[in-house]
């Protein structure tokens, strides 16, 4: 009985003890935000109160995820009415924290009072705004890369950034870092010049970093760049740099960008030979076969082949071959042998006449052919050339006279001399004119009519003893020109247009749409400071210094000859009256001078007959001499054609290029020239 009263005073002593140690009040004096980021601060103010004596140890936690983390531990003794204000504070690094992100609560505890905060989230996110200043860049070129990096709490971020560029081959990534202060960065990557062109997916990733280099916020973004295709090398192949007459030249230009990738680019090709003398332009596009036909009688010779595209530039050379050969062709008794090669051919050649060989000398230029006469006794022979290079030619023929042999044959009217049907051809010519002008001069005096001398009565000559016609022109030109054949005056490069007119003369009436639409060109080149010059059935509108007050008329005499075909193209195609046509272009000397209105002036050379000569070859077209398109090949592409043995250029269309291309193309023309 008395060990029961004494269990039961001690039971009752613990447990008065026990509430004494834990009757006390736990006081939370600052809520928590709802978010925090790693690497932030939470200050965890606490007030303990107490009625009664207290004493323990007050702890404070974290609790995530399940799991409780002391941050905080403090041993605590009050009496009775007192008061403790603590202030613990959690630092989220990894250190104190581990790895935990997401909700939480913190948890202060004193013996078995405690009390919770309220709910909040830890995030390691960053809001990663990244943006380039372009979007298209050349190689070599800076990519500026700005943006801003925000905490979840709405702080700016203190940290690093770093770019990464993704290409095809990983080795070849591009990777910058830089800093990020108060929530800001900017940062410049330099693009390697032999970047490949094409779209890149550029990685921001921007991070701050603990006390111990563990990383804690971390944010993304992306965005889209590209990289230019630019040209850094021209090259120029040639499929064969010694070329045999009569084959083409075959040559092709490849633009090279930053990685030696092959580019689409137009260009611009010339062919010339050592003493810059230009045999062919053409614009081709790049990594195209270019051909040049190489006529069979070429002489063999050096030429250049020079390329643009794209400011860049590209020279090669290639060597016209020597060819010896001769074409045979065996007609009856006479052989007739011609140089079809590109040097003088001078060779012995066998010539077999059924079982006899006789040899010949042959000396033949360029294009030059001899025919030889054979001979034999009468019956049919197997005729054979045999050349020293192995080349052989035969023909079955029937041959005549008294022994095997082979002579030259005289050439031209010479081979006909002496021949009767030769003589009586000459003589009923002859006689066909002698009647001619018998009758022309006797027509009249046997009527009465007329003197009979008015025929040979004198007419009125100019200066220098011959006649002049006059020919009224079709219309009043305001700025019109006129041949003297003796001036004094200044001597002057011109530019020439030729409109050639079938049956000019009948339009001279004034009646009908022809001559109007010849008015409307006439007024049209006048604008354009032309002066105009009539001929027979040309009209020449003439560029002078003199009167364009420039030097450089070429381009504008493609201008009128352009319009010129326009005008009369619609006017074939509106009314019924159709005009025939043909236009040339050409550049020459005259010496002129301004009397009035009118420009006098006395041609040098061949500059007229030979635009009218070309003119004459037009079949609607505009065609250019030689000389005329070497001064505007910059200006319009032409196309090389040969007519009646004459080469003319047709003009295709006027190029109309920016300034900026004009100019390189120029200088760089100048250049070639000064070679």
């Amino acid at each position: 009985m008395i060990i029961q009263t004494k269990k039961t005073i001690i039971s009752l002593i613990l447990i008065i003890l026990l509430i004494s140690f834990v009757s006390a009040d736990i006081i939370l004096n600052q809520a928590v935000k709802p978010i925090y980021n790693l690497g932030d601060k939470i200050p965890v103010p606490i007030t303990i109160k107490t009625l009664v004596d207290t004493s323990g140890m007050f702890t404070v936690s974290l609790i995530c995820n399940g799991s409780e983390i002391n941050f905080y531990k403090n041993g605590i003794k009050l009496v009775a009415g007192e008061e403790k204000a603590l202030d613990p504070s959690l630092v989220l690094i990894r250190e104190m924290i581990g790895d935990n992100t997401g909700f939480c609560k913190i948890k202060a505890t004193l013996g078995t009072e405690f009390v919770l905060t309220d709910n909040f989230r830890i995030s390691n996110f960053l809001g990663v705004e990244a943006s380039p200043d372009k979007t298209e860049y050349k190689p070599n070129e800076g990519l500026n890369i700005g943006g801003k990096a925000i905490k979840e709490t709405g702080e700016g971020a203190d940290g690093f950034i770093e770019a990464h560029i993704v290409t095809e081959n990983a080795e070849k990534d591009i990777i910058q870092l830089g800093t990020v202060n108060n929530g800001f960065f900017s940062m410049n990557i330099s693009l390697p010049s032999d970047i490949k062109a094409g779209s890149y997916l550029v990685k921001t990733q921007v991070y701050e970093k603990d006390t111990n280099g563990f990383i804690t916020n971390k944010g993304f973004s992306e965005f889209n760049m590209s990289v230019m295709q630019v040209p850094t090398n021209l090259e120029l192949i040639l499929e064969n740099s010694e070329i045999m007459p009569g084959d083409n030249l075959k040559v092709r230009a490849i633009l090279h960008d930053q990685t030696g990738e092959a580019m689409n680019a137009v260009t611009f090709i010339t062919i010339k030979n050592m003493n810059d003398k230009i045999y062919e332009q053409k614009d081709v596009q790049t990594d195209e076969t270019f051909e040049y036909p190489i006529k069979s009688n070429e002489p063999p010779e050096e030429l250049k082949v020079f390329a643009i595209s794209n400011q860049m530039t590209a020279e090669s050379k290639f060597r016209i071959k020597e060819k010896e050969k001769i074409d045979v062709q065996i007609v009856n008794k006479t052989i007739q042998i011609t140089n079809v090669g590109n040097v003088p051919y001078n060779k012995t050649l066998l010539i077999k006449i059924g079982n006899t060989s006789l040899n010949i000398n042959l000396s033949l230029n360029v294009d030059e052919d001899k025919k030889y006469i054979l001979s034999a006794p009468n019956g049919e022979y197997k005729v054979e050339v045999v050349g020293d290079s192995g080349n052989e030619f035969s023909e079955i023929t029937t041959l005549t006279g008294r022994a095997i042999g082979i002579r030259e044959a005289p050439g031209g009217i010479l081979s006909l001399v002496g021949h009767p049907v030769l003589w009586v051809f000459v003589l009923l010519i002859l006689g066909f004119i002698a009647f001619t002008v018998f009758k022309k001069v006797h027509k009249k005096p046997f009527f009465g009519f007329g003197n009979p001398l008015s025929f040979f009565k004198k007419k009125d000559y100019g200066s220098g003893g011959k006649e002049m016609f006059k020919d009224s022109p079709i219309i009043k030109q305001a700025n019109k020109a006129e041949l003297s054949l003796s001036i004094r005056g200044e001597k002057q490069d011109v530019s020439l247009v030729c409109l050639r007119i079938n049956g000019l003369l009948q339009v001279r009436s004034g009646k009908g749409s022809a001559a109007e639409t010849i008015k409307r060109i006439t007024e049209m080149a006048e604008e354009n400071k032309a002066v105009t010059y009539e001929n027979q059935d040309y009209l020449f509108f003439m560029l002078a210094p003199v009167r364009t007050k420039t030097y450089k008329n070429e381009k504008d005499a493609l201008e009128i000859a352009e319009k010129i075909k326009k005008i009369l193209i619609e006017h074939n195609r509106m009314f019924n009256q159709k005009i025939e046509f043909g236009i040339s272009l050409n550049y020459g000397t005259i010496v002129g001078k301004i009397e009035g209105s009118t420009l006098k002036f006395m041609s040098m050379g061949t500059m007229i007959t030979a635009a009218k000569r070309i003119a004459s070859l037009s079949r609607g077209e505009v065609l250019l001499t030689e000389k005329m398109n070497d001064l505007v090949r910059l200006y319009v592409k032409t196309e090389k054609r040969v007519r009646e043995n004459i080469p003319v250029y047709l003009m295709k269309e006027i190029k109309r290029e920016n300034e900026e291309n004009k100019k390189f193309i120029r200088n760089f023309v100048d250049r070639l020239e000064k070679k």
